[in-house]
């Protein structure tokens, strides 16, 4: 697969002959209508996106993969590139039909929505569980990479008393760190890696309730 190739004409039939290049994709697109809020809220059209990051697809392509009706992926994209989600990159004759390739309209999609339109926690939820989702989907498959030795190099839970100073601090460093890793130049001979970070105010708990008083009867 060619990485660093222009955006194709995609109104043009390529021979079966010609390969389908990946066009760079814009590194974020902010999202914030309604009608985005509710393509992005439909599982199969997650994963649809998911899969079309990295590698343009066919609706019969994203079917296979998914074990699903060609007609069915159709309609989930069709929602999608009416929601400027997903677009058509490429047309190629495949045994004598032409087949649209798809990709996404950028490599992540930032949450910008409204007040009207908005369920931003639902949405910040919705992305870690995909996460651990494919996290699941990686161990069962027996492909899962840890990347490092140092499991803490690689899963980490941590948590911090925090002035408002150093919350600042580290969430511009983690904004700077997933801007560098989606601008990194795509090796066409790599290997697909996620990263998914999540900075937030963890539960306070009250003293009484982690040392709980315990009542207790003497017997006698």
């Amino acid at each position: 697969m060619t990485i660093d190739q222009p955006e194709a004409d995609s109104e043009a039939v390529l021979s079966e002959n010609v390969p389908v290049t990946m066009p760079r994709l814009p590194a974020m697109l902010a999202v914030n209508t309604a009608q985005q809020f509710k393509a992005l809220g439909d599982a199969t059209r997650t994963r649809i996106l998911d899969i079309m990051q990295q590698k343009p697809a066919t609706a019969k392509q994203i079917a296979h993969l998914l074990k699903m009706a060609p007609g069915t992926i159709g309609h989930h994209l069709q929602v999608l590139e009416e929601a400027g989600l997903a677009k058509i990159v490429a047309r190629r004759l495949v045994h004598g039909i032409v087949a649209k390739y798809y990709t996404r309209t950028a490599l992540i999609f930032s949450y910008d929505f409204s007040p009207e339109v908005r369920g931003q926690d639902d949405i910040i939820f919705g992305m870690l569980t995909h996460a651990r989702d494919q996290l699941a989907e990686a161990i069962a498959s027996g492909d899962f990479d840890l990347v490092t030795p140092d499991p803490l190099c690689t899963s980490a839970f941590p948590r911090m008393r925090l002035s408002p100073e150093r919350v600042s601090y580290y969430s511009k460093r983690l904004r700077a760190l997933v801007d560098e890793y989606i601008s990194e130049e795509p090796d066409p001979d790599g290997q697909v890696y996620g990263l998914c970070t999540a900075f937030f105010k963890v539960p306070q708990y009250t003293p009484e309730q982690i040392n709980p008083v315990v009542d207790v009867e003497e017997n006698e």
